[in-house]
């Protein structure tokens, strides 16, 4: 997914430069002003807005970092699309909604309704308690948090730290090795798909000594890629 997402960024990052200089080429001074200068209110309007202030001057920093490269994205993609409107007039049309169905965002929606490979909790069986002579054996169903990456990397921000939450409660109700190293392994997945999307993100948090129930929602990002996005 990390792959294909690079790609689309760059494919669409050289036809949102190219698209800028047709308008830059094709539209006056004030006009170019006026695209731009719209569009990245726009889309500093939108960060403060989905970003809730936070206490951690290392997260208003944050804010503020994604709000300003934000607004220039948003000022050059909306000069693009003045500027291919004007070359390719009713084309544009088609060229945008394209754009926005094949981005890592609306496929990962997707993703999200297709069948999970997560691996499967154990079987009654496999959840008994070992009997002594058992007591060293690992679990019937061995696994470890990388089984969970391609799940876990499908979900939203905020279904990735609901997710934690919920797996402390599982983990309370996990009677039996088995189960509880299941629930162990799917909670370091989700630590690690935290790290990796915002590590300032959850290293505040972590300092902050939340509550065993509690989770990262305040922390994280929560941007639409699930990246720190850059998730």
């Amino acid at each position: 997914m990390n792959q294909y997402r690079h790609a689309w960024l760059l494919l669409t990052g050289f036809l949102a430069v190219t698209g800028a200089l047709v308008g830059l080429i094709i539209y006056p001074l004030a006009s170019v002003a006026a695209l731009a200068c719209t569009g990245a209110a726009v889309g500093a309007l939108a960060t403060l807005a989905a970003h809730a202030p936070a206490d951690v001057p290392r997260r208003r920093a944050y804010r503020l970092h994604r709000a300003g490269v934000n607004a220039l994205e948003t000022g050059v993609v909306v000069l693009a699309v003045g500027g291919f409107a004007g070359a390719l007039r009713g084309w544009v049309w088609a060229l945008v909604p394209m754009a926005v169905a094949t981005s890592p965002w609306a496929v990962r929606k997707v993703l999200r309704h297709t069948p999970s490979r997560m691996p499967p909790a154990p079987s009654d069986d496999a959840c008994r308690e070992p009997r002594r002579s058992e007591a060293a054996a690992l679990p019937a169903i061995p696994v470890d948090a990388e089984g969970f990456a391609p799940c876990v990397r499908a979900l939203d921000d905020g279904g990735l730290c609901q997710a934690w939450r919920g797996s402390y409660r599982w983990l309370e109700g996990a009677h039996t090795l088995a189960l509880q190293a299941y629930v162990v392994a799917l909670r370091q997945a989700y630590l690690d798909e935290l790290e990796r999307r915002d590590p300032d993100g959850l290293e505040a948090w972590l300092q902050s000594r939340p509550r065993p129930r509690g989770g990262p929602d305040k922390f994280i990002h929560h941007g639409p890629d699930g990246q720190p996005h850059s998730p």
